[in-house]
């Protein structure tokens, strides 16, 4: 979830003050009865051959879904491929070495409701330098030639804080900007190494000034703990970026290119370990330490895979998995160390340490980074990128999820449970292969209009049904350092469902609000509400009028963004709105020279 920052200190103050406000708009007919919400489940589903070709012309009756186990019946079915989408002109020419991504006019125009919004995600914490530099250029190379008209792009980077270096828009030219300069930012794959390394070879001098003491796993124990202890901030990161889409209209895809998480840190040093302490370190070329006279604590080396399971990350992965599948991304994993890993063929490896490089080692090495790649795309339904160098092929069929699919949906029995709910796709003809998302969580209402309202905060996606103005009011000093910031609504009565109530006429509003600093640290959302109340009598006069309501904000100086929320929740319709703000000396300073 996104980490709520005290820090920010946003106090909402004089909750209310509304003011009823002549509009220029005619009188609207009062509004009676209520809008009830419809729930729908949407599934996003890959359908391929033996052969691993996509499998097109599927009608709805050659599906199944079921949820938790129970079947469910398809109310709505799509099937999406690119020769059904439009392209408005001839694509441009190949890309030229020192090019410019620019807008590919000639891409797919992509349908509203199938709107693609792409988080490229690089894990410098994960990466070494020269395995970014080869991702990313390949990266670039891609998204010059599939980038459709109308797909949103992020970039976003990890290595001890979280970065937004791109924001989510369609501007090709400064993605390309972003990415050219994402190479040049420090990475630190090569630290976990050498550091692994380092607990290698302190855990051999050990071995060689008391054998198979107890202390000869400490530095095992040492290495695996913050491995794991980056590995559990890396997640953080991913799950707060995931949060942040989460109320993002569209289908939504996260590119995570990473080196790979150990799913569990220090495993092989862990064996290595067991392997030294059970009397094959002479068959290693490694002197074998005279046995004490006394040797009452001695590391138990068959314990060693158990001792290696309490730093796994397993639990974790797969949580944030089902946080994904909850807000309908999807997870494409890009392996960028490829066919080499990490140590293959590494001649700077002194021969004592060439117990690291033997196949058994490596090969838990290997399948600990690969399996949290694996496991990230295949519980969300997206693919995993592995063992290659050149990665455009699988790129290539990343697009081709993008833009050839089929669309199921089904309504909910139930509506906003906050449960976590499991989904099974069943196709009815044989050998046929199917990818998609295992779960879902059934959001309540409130949540879900707190997910777009963080939308709205961090990626500027607006939606104002309901006709809201929304401006800033006169910025002034308060205690402690902090200033006053009176965020104004205009909300048009006319456009709110107000319901006969006898001798009076009531409609009902929820406000939420939130706000986030330049580093992307965010307040808590508040919210209030606000029961409006009209005479039968001035219904139709007030009807023609604005309803004036000012929220104050105590926020502390430096350029910050504000996100309100409207929601009528008699008509169920909610208004989406943001606004960046300069909070301190220099917004006031502008606003007595103007």
């Amino acid at each position: 979830m996104i980490k709520l920052l005290s820090a920010l200190s946003v106090l909402l103050l004089a909750a209310w003050t509304p003011v009823f406000s002549a509009s220029p708009s005619p009188p609207a007919a009062p509004s009676f009865g209520e809008t009830m919400e419809v729930n729908i489940v949407n599934v996003d589903v890959y359908v391929t051959a033996r052969d691993g070709n996509r499998v097109t012309g599927l009608k709805k009756n050659d599906f199944a879904i079921f949820e938790d186990g129970k079947p469910v019946e398809v109310s709505n079915f799509a099937e999406l491929s690119p020769p059904a989408v439009v392209r408005e002109a001839p694509s441009v020419p190949p890309p030229v070495p020192g090019e410019t991504i620019v807008a590919d006019t000639g891409a797919p125009v992509a349908d509203p409701e199938h709107r693609l919004s792409l988080v490229v995600f690089l894990d410098n914490l994960h990466l070494r330098p020269e395995h970014r530099t080869r991702a990313v250029e390949q990266i670039r190379k891609f998204l010059l030639r599939n980038a459709r008209a109308g797909d949103r792009v992020m970039l976003a980077t990890y290595d001890i804080n979280l970065r937004t270096r791109h924001p989510l828009n369609e501007d090709r030219g400064s993605l390309d900007t972003a990415l050219r300069e994402a190479e040049t930012l420090p990475s630190y794959g090569q630290q976990e190494e050498q550091a692994r390394r380092t607990a290698y070879d302190t855990m051999l001098n050990l071995y060689k000034i008391s054998g198979c003491s107890a202390d000869i796993i400490k530095p095992v124990e040492s290495y695996a703990q913050q491995t794991r202890a980056d590995a559990l901030r890396t997640l953080g990161a991913l799950g707060s970026t995931i949060s942040s889409l989460s109320g993002v209209p569209g289908r939504k895809a996260l590119l995570y290119v990473s080196d790979g998480i150990s799913v569990t840190p220090g495993e092989e040093l862990f064996e290595a370990t067991a392997a030294i302490c059970s009397g094959q370190a002479a068959q290693m070329g490694l002197p074998v330490p005279a046995a004490g006279a006394d040797e009452p604590d001695v590391y138990n080396s068959t314990q060693a895979a158990l001792d290696a399971q309490q730093y796994s990350v397993a639990k974790q992965l797969e949580d944030l998995a089902a946080h994904a599948s909850a807000d309908q991304v999807t997870f494409y994993t890009l392996q960028a160390s490829g066919l080499r890993g990490y140590a293959t063929g590494d001649v700077s490896y002194e021969s004592s340490e060439r117990l690291l490089q033997v196949g058994a080692i490596q090969q838990i090495q290997t399948n600990n980074l690969k399996s949290s790649l694996t496991a990230l795309a295949v519980d969300t339904g997206g693919r995993a990128m592995l063992d290659a160098n050149d990665f455009l092929p699988d790129l290539a069929r990343m697009q081709e999820d993008f833009e050839s699919y089929y669309s199921l949906s089904y309504s909910l029995a139930h509506a906003g449970d906050g449960k976590v709910h499991h989904i099974e796709v069943k196709m009815k003809r044989p050998g046929l292969r199917v990818r998609y998302r295992q779960s879902y969580r059934d959001k309540p209402t409130l949540e879900k209009v707190a997910d777009r309202t963080f939308a709205a905060l961090f990626h500027g996606i607006e939606d104002n049904p309901l006709g809201i103005a929304i401006d800033i009011g006169e910025i002034t000093p308060a205690d402690g350092g902090q200033y006053s910031v009176p965020v104004r609504l205009k909300i048009p009565l006319f456009k709110l469902a107000i319901l006969n109530r006898n001798e009076t006429y009531e409609g009902k509003l929820r406000l939420l609000v939130a706000t986030r600093d330049e580093a992307g640290g965010t307040s808590s959302i508040r919210q209030v509400q606000v029961p409006l109340s009209i005479p039968r009598k001035e219904v139709l006069n007030a009807l023609g009028q604005y309803y004036l309501y000012t929220l104050t904000l105590r926020m502390k100086p430096g350029p910050q963004h504000v996100a309100v929320a409207v929601r009528d929740e008699f008509a169920a319709t909610t208004s989406y709105l943001s606004r960046p703000v300069t909070v301190g000396a220099v917004s006031l300073l502008q606003r007595r020279k103007s």
